[in-house]
């Protein structure tokens, strides 16, 4: 019963290795399978001119990382120990010790009682005398009891055996369960990282082009502002201008001005954009 117990502890501590192994299997791949693809489209990309050297050189390193995490997921020796001895266990049950034992002996017993009864019903002349029946069952007893003593030690010797291995097995597979267990963690730690930089790229890249389109719609509204604002209203044709002509209206002025502030504060915005992405591009190079 001992044995059984320590058994089923096994196995119920193997069916979890084997989860968690498959599991983290799974994982890896996904991993790999992503970081491969991740790197085709940084290579491409980098002609738009978004790119991290220590970045890329992090994602190598995760890759690497990654593959030295599959050693965890190798329980194969450890497999082949179990099963070795699940199959000693279960040719120790069919062992007729691990059912019922000493049926040889009680038969035995059991012919000695029957015939010791049979001599003492005797009548009294004849109550001492010698009987070579029951010299041949105690004679067969003798024999019997050493080879069933040695058969019986043998079985219990290997319930013991069978129950050290088990005990040893235990605490390598509680240490690879723990393996497992920091490799899943050092995976989702690196996808979750490598993601976050992934859209880092991405706030960066519609940070650019944002400031691309403000500082190409400020040019193109400078560039659209009518020729004819800086001239007089009488002024036409082939007509030669006036020698004031080339000075503002006062209503012109005010264009003019408005039109100069609307330009610094394009400026002044084009300038604080281009500040938070050095800003933000040095930030991911120090993580």
């Amino acid at each position: 019963l001992s044995l059984l117990r320590y058994n089923a502890n096994l196995i119920k501590m193997k069916n979890n290795m084997v989860s968690a192994s498959q599991q983290l299997k799974a994982k890896l791949e996904f991993f790999h399978q992503s970081i491969r693809l991740d790197l085709e489209r940084y290579s491409d990309q980098m002609a738009y001119g978004i790119s991290s050297e220590k970045m890329l050189k992090a994602w190598k390193e995760m890759e690497e990382k990654a593959s030295q995490c599959a050693q965890a997921e190798d329980i194969g020796y450890l497999d082949e120990q179990i099963m070795a001895l699940h199959t000693e266990i279960v040719e120790l049950q069919k062992s007729p010790y691990a059912r019922r034992q000493g049926e040889v002996m009680e038969s035995l017993e059991q012919r000695a009682i029957d015939l010791y009864k049979q001599l003492k019903a005797r009548p009294p002349d004849h109550a001492y005398s010698d009987s070579t029946d029951m010299v041949k069952i105690i004679v067969q007893t003798v024999q019997s009891q050493d080879r069933v003593l040695k058969e019986l030690f043998g079985h219990l010797s290997k319930l013991l055996g069978c129950k050290q291995k088990i005990i040893d097995l235990l605490p390598e597979i509680e240490v690879a369960l723990n393996n497992i267990k920091e490799a899943d963690n050092s995976v989702m730690q690196m996808q979750g990282k490598r993601q976050r930089e992934i859209w880092h790229l991405l706030k960066i890249a519609c940070t650019q082009s944002s400031s691309r389109s403000l500082v190409s719609s400020s040019l193109e509204g400078t560039a659209s502002t009518p020729a004819a604002t800086w001239l007089p209203q009488g002024c036409s044709g082939n007509s030669a201008p006036h020698p004031l002509s080339s000075l503002a209206a006062p209503e012109d002025g005010e264009n003019f001005a408005d039109m100069i502030r609307e330009n610094v504060n394009y400026l002044e915005l084009f300038s604080s954009i281009l500040q938070e992405v050095r800003q933000e591009q040095n930030s991911m190079m120090v993580s």
